[in-house]
């Protein structure tokens, strides 16, 4: 005996019942409803955010006249020299956003975050993380906690200002 092809069948069922719905006078609409309210709210901000971020890098690469990755890295490089591992981190972000296939820029900023985190507390490293995605606000608590619990640290102080005056 040979197996009867069932497919057009289910087929045909299946479309009797999606014609159905709408005959019998049920709403085959569907509602989305969101649990809060100002959702679009919240994405125009995020949208702004994010394009005030890309402004902030924009301008900092025409500052350092940067056109492409080791442009960056090399930035990244005098900050690294100096001792100031947040705006290395920055600028090997850069390189990374640049051309997101440079392994010397990966491998430098893992250097770097390394770095920072043993040379710094906790709270300033949570402050850097903060400032680097814009969160000033955020940071600026940070760097505030920090010389709380270590009012010597002349580091935190700078960037506490320097951040508060942008």
């Amino acid at each position: 005996m040979k197996p009867k092809n069932t497919f057009p069948l289910i087929i045909g069922i299946l479309m009797i019942g999606l014609v159905a719905g709408p005959v019998a006078g049920e709403d085959t609409n569907i509602i989305f409803k969101h649990d809060r309210t100002g959702v679009a709210d919240e994405v125009n901000k995020m949208k702004d955010f994010d394009f005030e971020l890309q402004q902030r890098e924009r301008d900092r690469m025409k500052e350092w006249k940067i056109e492409d990755s080791t442009d960056a890295l090399k930035v990244g490089d005098t900050y690294f020299n100096k001792g100031e591992m947040d705006d290395a981190i920055f600028f090997y972000q850069m390189a990374i956003k640049i051309d997101p296939a440079n392994t010397e820029a990966h491998k430098k900023y893992i250097t770097a975050r390394n770095k920072e985190k043993e040379t710094t507390s906790a709270h300033y490293h949570q402050a850097m993380e903060y400032y680097r995605k814009g969160m000033k606000n955020k940071a600026i608590d940070e760097l505030i906690l920090e010389i709380k619990e270590n009012p010597d640290n002349e580091q935190a102080r700078i960037k506490l200002n320097e951040i508060e005056s942008q």
